[in-house]
């Protein structure tokens, strides 16, 4: 058995990847890939070929990680990038405005940029906005550039948007030429962007990528992309991994539910956010944990202390149906601690209970941004589609149930993330559920 620690080692020096847990399964093969292609044994031999030849590099880099993406991936990102924040960053800015997708694997991600702005803009689009893809891995910068993809990369695209953008290929589909002509494709090292070659971004997406570097390399990486955004250029991060890059580098923000990062602006509510009175939940701002100065050790103690007893109280109150009282108390909870999974999950059932199905999906959402093992907010979640108390997305559904199984299965007596308050329904009664009705939204989708 070879040693895994040299490949290791070069690889998160080169790139940054780190290669722990189920990573190194991959690992091995490709070493074995590497050992049959080269008829060489000997590690140091290996690493010295690896070290000196960019084109091997790469092709065993390609071997390394997932690379599982699709169009139109967190859609809501999408949307609030081309209905709302460019827009504005346009009329503040003028044109055109720059988007670099790093990490952009095989290109769906660019090219969903690209489809979202065409419906938006038209031909305009192009001129407009610069789209660039970025990637360390060679292998999928080409299938990126040749725009042709099948089966699974479509499984979030309209239908009609797949008819509108893409032609067949033989048994695969082609992008627009159009589209696959705006789009820059070139190698990117997150470790090593070059401002001088690369320039600067009013937007940069590095989403679902960050899953491949520990919380150190993490932070260089942010202070890294720091350098390419362009004065209040904004960062996104995967729905998931958002609170996994709040390191202090950038300052986390929210806009209509999207989270993204910044530069520290001089007000807490970003600009172009500004409170409604029908929007109470986000009055107060998500603040950053990291940079909290605690009190002397009694008075935290009793703070925490009377927050966890307050909880519980808000808790009863829901329990008693007193849905009015339980908000108030949650609103106050909420201002003192916005990230709390415990208060957003009772504020999302308190909310739902008082009719305010917007105001409930939104308070589940950010409850699985904190903790996205919390298998109750993506339960209750999915259940406000399923009863029709939003407008069925039979997607959205379908993921979330699936995640609670997911999750469930993991660990039956699962907690969910929440630390203060018991889970509102049961773990095995979510999981039936969950079952079930995963099973008879796939049986109606079979029928026809």
């Amino acid at each position: 058995m070879h040693s895994l620690t040299p490949f290791k080692d070069l690889v998160r020096r080169r790139c940054g990847l780190h290669l722990e847990g189920l990573a190194e399964a991959r690992l091995v093969k490709a070493i074995d890939t590497l050992q049959a292609e080269t008829n060489v044994s000997d590690t140091s031999s290996l690493i010295a070929q690896l070290a000196q030849n960019d084109v091997l590099f790469n092709h065993f880099i390609s071997q390394l990680t997932v690379n599982e993406t699709y169009f139109y991936r967190e859609p809501e990102a999408l949307d609030w990038l081309a209905d709302v924040h460019l827009p504005k960053r346009l009329a503040e800015k003028g044109k055109p405005l720059a988007i670099l997708s790093a990490g952009c694997s095989s290109g769906e991600e660019p090219y969903s940029i690209a489809i979202a702005l065409f419906e938006r803009y038209g031909e305009r689009a192009k001129q407009l906005f610069h789209i660039t893809g970025g990637d360390v891995d060679q292998q999928v910068l080409s299938k990126a550039q040749q725009g042709i993809y099948s089966g699974m990369s479509f499984r979030a695209l309209s239908p009609a948007l797949k008819h509108r953008y893409f032609r067949p290929e033989g048994r695969r589909f082609k992008i627009e030429e159009t589209l696959r002509q705006w789009i820059t494709f070139r190698s990117f090292n997150v470790l090593q962007p070059n401002t001088d070659k690369i320039g600067l971004f009013d937007v940069i997406l590095f989403r679902n990528v960050s899953i491949y570097f520990d919380e150190s390399t993490r932070r260089d990486i942010q202070r890294h992309l720091q350098q390419l955004l362009a004065p209040n250029g904004v960062l996104l991060c995967g729905v998931t991994e958002t609170l996994g890059n709040d390191l202090g580098v950038l300052e986390l923000q929210q806009a209509q539910g999207v989270f993204f990062f910044q530069e520290a602006q001089a007000s807490a509510l970003p600009a172009n956010d500004e409170p409604h009175d029908n929007d109470d939940e986000w009055l107060v701002p998500p603040v950053q944990v990291d940079n909290y100065s605690p009190p002397e050790d009694n008075a935290e103690f009793e703070s925490l202390t009377s927050f966890n007893e307050a909880l519980l109280q808000a808790h009863q109150l829901l329990n008693q149906n007193a849905f009015s009282e339980a908000a108030a108390l949650l609103s106050k909870l909420l201002a003192q601690q916005p990230w709390s999974v415990d208060a957003l999950l009772l504020a999302g059932l308190v909310a739902r209970w008082q009719q305010g199905f917007t105001d409930a999906y939104d308070y589940f959402k950010r409850a699985i941004y904190v903790a996205p093992e919390c298998w109750p907010a993506h339960f209750f979640q999915a259940e406000l589609f399923r009863l029709g108390e939003l407008n069925d997305a039979p997607t959205q559904r379908q993921r979330g149930y699936a995640a609670v199984i997911r999750l469930l299965d993991a660990s039956k007596q699962a907690d969910g993330g929440l630390t203060i308050i018991e889970p509102p329904i049961s773990p095995g009664d979510a999981y039936f559920l969950a079952t079930r009705h995963l099973r008879a939204q796939t049986a109606t989708q079979g029928v026809g």
